[in-house]
């Protein structure tokens, strides 16, 4: 694409280099992030980013075929074999555009909406093995469905080795209607569970005392300030990697 900076960029290729720029470190948020997006929202950001690769794709060749198009001379100027940099743009841009649309944008958004609160997920399987270059203790949760946004990460050895598909466990951190991100966990015992139903049942008798109304974010938020008790075996200090 060139300099961006040059005296002589137009105003076009400006807006193309900063959206790409833009794209770039929205993905790098989806790749170093730690949230779960809503599989639903995820769903339609990903149909949203495949529609705009393929309207950009089309752009694309399409300006390869005006001989004098900034598209076509940047390509001619290239050291490297065009048909290698056309390849590398046809599989690179749908991937740039998938991760940054459907799950960086997500995430960004869910930071400044997200509220503490505690999430009820149910164990769908293990990963291929703990250990990973990018995710040790990696369980995959029922409720998503994609690559990449269907597992945690940081579960202890001990505790990988012993959960199993079906288990249920009480995610501790950061929710909103994009997604979740979590912060700690323990396994959800019955012990636990009839804790939080105690919680909850406090908070609303005290909001009926005191004549206050009560959203459905309170009892989550409510129960997310309080301390897990978790079992034996659980880290609930370990944080996702």
């Amino acid at each position: 694409m060139g300099n961006i900076f040059a005296p002589k960029t137009t105003r076009t290729q400006k807006v193309l280099g900063y959206f790409f720029m833009l794209l770039l470190a929205l993905m790098m948020v989806a790749v170093f992030s730690n949230t779960l997006v809503n599989d639903v929202i995820y769903e339609r950001l990903s149909l949203l980013a495949a529609a705009l690769s393929l309207l950009l794709l089309i752009a694309l060749f399409w300006g390869l075929k005006q001989k004098n198009s900034w598209i076509r001379v940047n390509l001619d100027n290239q050291a490297r074999s065009p048909l290698k940099v056309i390849f590398s743009v046809t599989i690179g841009l749908p991937i740039i555009l998938h991760f940054s649309l459907a799950k960086g944008l997500p995430v960004v958004l869910h930071t400044f909406t997200a509220d503490k609160a505690v999430v009820i997920a149910t164990i769908d399987d293990k990963r291929f093995g703990y250990y990973s270059r990018t995710c040790d203790g990696g369980l995959y949760l029922e409720g998503y469905r994609f690559w990449g946004n269907d597992y945690i990460c940081g579960i202890s050895k001990q505790d990988w080795d012993s959960y199993q598909a079906g288990d249920k466990l009480a995610l501790y951190g950061n929710k909103s209607r994009i997604g979740f991100t979590y912060q700690k966990y323990t396994l959800l015992t019955d012990e636990l569970l009839q804790q939080i139903i105690a919680q909850s049942a406090a908070l609303r008798a005290q909001t009926i005392t005191g004549n206050k109304g009560m959203s459905l974010e309170q009892p989550r938020k409510f129960i997310a300030d309080s301390t897990p008790t978790p079992d034996s075996s659980s880290d609930p200090e370990r944080l996702p990697q």
